[in-house]
């Protein structure tokens, strides 16, 4: 569906925003700086969570931001209205289940912190997965992937007990994020979908992740409450994306836009448009055009 009656505009910001180098490039900032002031309303939507979406966007005033997909949401006014958690005993159950599955290593993350299992682990699963030193990238993807390895082990905390945190109500989870061997990941998906099925929300950024929310709750969600705020309609918006956990967003807008360096096919069949590629300003290039 296209609807060129655009309110609003949703941007995921890893694989989509934001370029290889995990920054909003000249022109995309531009763009959005135009657009903001003349009127249209300019939304981050990330499985980021508000800490991590709000550095990277510093300096672009005017934001709304839909984070931890959708569980932390602020608004134009820099209002909170919507703030959700995963229960304590459903954090400690599904950490309880991924324990189980050696290879598999996760993050914990809450508006303003993010929790990690084990750092060492993830930096071993990071450059396993990414293959950065096994010839596949040219020199500068690698550059950029080392990169990005500093700012998410630096941002990332580690605790000598999580549990007594989760415990103590020291740390508001509002997403698990598991990261690992692709095979054990799958069989995680499924049990979790048994024993929590009803409880919990599943989905993925990458083919690498298996991200988990509080049921119902997603982009989509998320937008809706500032679509309510702003008495419009959500059909007036478009959105952004690279990710599974963008097909919400996706099924309701009125315009959606999948980058064409998406490795989700499904994202790419339900988007109105496909966009040039992350690293080649797709976001500012359809905005240009459409609006």
């Amino acid at each position: 569906m296209f609807n060129n009656k655009i309110e609003m505009i949703l941007l995921d910001m890893d694989g989509t925003l934001l370029n290889s180098q995990s920054k909003v490039s000249s022109r995309n900032k531009k763009v959005l700086k135009r657009l903001i002031s003349e009127g249209y309303r300019v939304a981050i939507a990330t499985g980021r969570n508000y800490h991590e979406a709000r550095k990277a966007v510093e300096d672009i005033a005017g934001l709304a931001y839909i984070t931890n997909n959708g569980g932390y949401v602020v608004d134009f006014n820099g209002d909170v209205i919507f703030d959700k958690n995963i229960s304590r005993e459903d954090v400690i159950s599904l950490l309880r289940t991924i324990e189980e599955y050696p290879s598999l290593n996760y993050a914990l993350a809450a508006p303003e912190e993010i929790y990690m299992k084990s750092k060492l682990q993830f930096i071993k699963m990071f450059l396993s997965n990414k293959r950065v030193f096994k010839g596949k990238l040219n020199i500068f993807q690698r550059f950029a992937l080392i990169k990005r390895l500093i700012r998410l082990f630096n941002s990332r905390k580690e605790s000598d007990n999580i549990y007594e945190l989760i415990e103590n109500d020291s740390l508001a989870v509002q997403k698990i994020d598991v990261m690992g061997r692709i095979e054990e990941m799958k069989a995680l998906k499924n049990r979790i979908i048994e024993e929590f099925g009803d409880k919990i929300k599943l989905s993925s950024s990458s083919k690498e992740n298996l991200e988990i929310n509080p049921l119902n709750i997603s982009k989509g969600s998320g937008l809706r409450y500032l679509a309510d705020e702003l008495g419009i309609s959500v059909k007036n918006s478009i959105a952004f994306g690279d990710g599974g956990n963008d097909l919400e967003l996706f099924e309701i807008v009125g315009t959606s836009v999948a980058m064409s360096n998406s490795e989700f096919s499904k994202l790419k069949d339900k988007a109105d448009i496909i966009a040039e590629s992350n690293d080649d300003d797709g976001v500012a290039k359809v905005l240009i055009e459409l609006l």
